[in-house]
């Protein structure tokens, strides 16, 4: 049974709250519990005990904030009701959040081309107060930024806005006085073409961004407009549907160039969107697009390419190893953390390619190893890539240079790999 997404039910629902709290409940507190008396309502008896036991499994791992009945439902929803299977998405999100650092995201200051290229921006927020996201993928230069940036700090960014967007849910709820715990996205696909489909690392930088998404913002989605969608969208999403839950799938709405402004209008007040999205927002110069507030990405300039000095890695050369990586072969280095919190530490280029790179972990009791981060081809013949990933668990972690791909060429990788224990 779907929890949220509920809009109605009986109104005595209210006259009932009413008359249990004696009528005394100011206008914001008895809209509080009237959601909730909707949510605990439209349970079933089954469902009511999982929110129970998965209420005293997490107490202590999440913060008194995200202990209410409504966040806590988002990981049972997304696992179907099945508490061990959400007490294990939720640990190892936590443990995600770790790794990446992800408390203090909004505090880093990104690249200046992604400012300026990545498509996105805040419209401002629904009829129910979600924030309302406006994405022009169809102006995004992919190429050019993942040629401007390592690839994690793309995927960064994307998670600064995903917390962007979870803080301006806690700010609508103190705000309202009632949770607001989802937001909509409105995807832009004009212009949208075969080059964005066609170049697997956009592709793999795509698939990851999915997985992290439903690895770790549950229901965060009200609704996804898909709009002015071209014919060629339909190969891009083939490929990315089997990753997506399917509650995610049933809030996915594509249009073509027609029919979607109504369908936008019914969620969202035209004050709230930017005119060339349907409603009556400008910015002071009239421009209909808010380029003040949405950015609308474009070609990204060739002088933001990321560039390898031969400075850089000459004056740090006595601190990396070399090896040969033969071509079609990986090189694995694996390292014995015995202590939960240790930090394992990269610095790799390599000459003229490219490389795929990945970690894995193999802890006591674990047949085979599990990835933890996912292999990618990095541009280590631009820029040096650095990483840090902060080890939850003991065991054997497992960094892998893969140049299995590449059935012409060998390549010469310089490395500096350490284990810095906790007190460091």
């Amino acid at each position: 049974m779907r929890i949220f997404g509920l809009q109605t039910l009986s109104s005595s629902v209210g006259e009932v709250v009413r008359s249990l709290t004696g009528g005394t409940k100011d206008d914001q507190e008895l809209k509080i519990e009237i959601d909730r008396l909707k949510i605990m309502t439209s349970m079933t008896l089954e469902q009511k005990d999982a929110l129970e036991k998965f209420r005293n499994r997490v107490a202590g791992l999440v913060q008194e904030e995200d202990n209410t009945d409504e966040r806590l439902l988002q990981w049972l929803v997304a696992r179907n009701f099945n508490v061990d299977k959400a007490e294990n998405m939720l640990t190892k999100s936590l443990d995600w959040r770790r790794e990446w650092d992800v408390d203090n995201v909004l505090s880093w200051n990104p690249p200046e081309v992604l400012l300026k290229y990545y498509p996105v921006g805040m419209a401002g927020h629904d009829k129910e107060g979600r924030p309302v996201w406006i994405i022009p993928y169809g102006g995004c230069d992919m190429r050019g930024l993942l040629q401007s940036v390592r690839r994690a700090e793309y995927v960064r960014y994307t998670v600064r806005v995903l917390e962007r967007s979870r803080a301006d849910m806690r700010e609508q709820s103190r705000r309202l006085g009632r949770p607001v715990l989802q937001q909509s996205c409105v995807f832009d696909l004009h212009n949208f073409s075969v080059k964005h489909v066609t170049w697997k690392p956009a592709m793999d930088v795509i698939l990851q961004l999915v997985q992290i998404y439903e690895a770790n913002y549950p229901e965060l989605l009200h609704c996804a407009y898909v709009i002015n969608a071209p014919k060629i969208f339909t190969a891009a999403y083939a490929i990315i549907r089997p990753f997506l839950h399917e509650v995610t799938l049933r809030k996915i709405r594509i249009f073509g160039k027609d029919g979607w402004k109504q369908e936008l209008l019914k969620d969202i007040d035209p004050e709230e969107l930017p005119q060339h999205w349907g409603g009556s927002r400008t910015d002071p110069d009239g421009n209909g697009k808010c380029p003040s507030q949405i950015c609308l990405g474009g070609e990204v300039p060739k002088s933001y390419y990321l560039k390898c000095k031969s400075s850089s890695k000459t004056s740090i050369n006595d601190k990396f190893t070399s090896v040969l990586l033969e071509k079609g072969c990986t090189k694995d280095f694996e390292f014995d953390v015995t202590q939960a919190g240790s930090q394992l530490r990269w610095k790799f280029y390599t000459e003229d390619f490219d490389i795929s790179f990945g970690v894995s972990r193999q802890c006591a009791g674990q047949e085979e190893p599990e990835v933890v981060v996912p292999f990618q081809r990095v541009n280590s013949q631009l820029v040096t890539e650095e990483g840090c990933l902060y080890c939850t668990e003991p065991g054997k972690y497992i960094i892998t240079f893969d140049n299995q791909y590449s059935y012409m060429r060998s390549k010469t990788l310089f490395y500096n790999i350490e284990v810095l224990p906790p007190t460091s």
